[in-house]
């Protein structure tokens, strides 16, 4: 009995490691410019600002929960983590007026009413995009073509692809099969 009152249950990370939880929102992100490099690349500016505004609100909607709430503001990291998350899986087109309606849902709504990091039930970024594919249906299904690149390749049949759809065109369709 003496060992389970030893028993400590607390908030996620659990971590074998001496690792900051700002120290690993801050690997998340430094993983995150790849993808956040791809988005500017094919979608241009319009993700860029995106990027900015979904970044922006997040912090300042937890730092306005954190001050409303009377707890204290710390920047480690995982606010940026939400928007540069949430950014990433919208439109490149969308208003950014919607961009920052899902970054406040995120923050104050699935990720401060329950407790803060580590107690939140939902992923914040994928429980917004979730609240406003329901909201705008039209905004969050309206994709534009990547832009950026251009194939400048030709793929054609090889030679010997090729001999073998002319010897083809003269045999039989029995014969075609062996």
């Amino acid at each position: 009995m003496s060992e389970v009152s030893q028993l400590l249950v607390s908030p996620g990370p659990h971590l074998w490691k001496k690792l900051s939880v700002s120290k690993i929102m801050y690997l998340v992100v430094i993983a995150l410019l790849f993808p956040t490099g791809a988005a500017i690349y094919f979608f241009g500016y319009n993700a860029l600002s995106v990027i900015g505004v979904s970044v922006g609100v997040a912090v300042l909607t937890e730092y306005l929960c954190k001050k409303l709430m009377g707890r204290v503001f710390i920047m480690d990291g995982s606010a940026v983590v939400t928007g540069l998350l949430f950014a990433l899986v919208l439109p490149p087109l969308i208003p950014l007026w919607m961009v920052a309606l899902g970054a406040v849902f995120a923050i104050a709504i699935v990720k401060e009413a329950f407790g803060g990091l580590g107690h939140n039930i939902f992923n914040p970024a994928l429980a917004a995009r979730a609240f406003m594919s329901i909201s705008f249906p039209l905004q969050m299904t309206s994709w534009v073509a990547p832009t950026g690149f251009a194939s400048d390749a030709v793929t054609t049949a090889t030679p010997l692809g090729e001999s073998f759809i002319w010897t083809a065109d003269r045999l039989s369709l029995y014969q075609a099969m062996f």
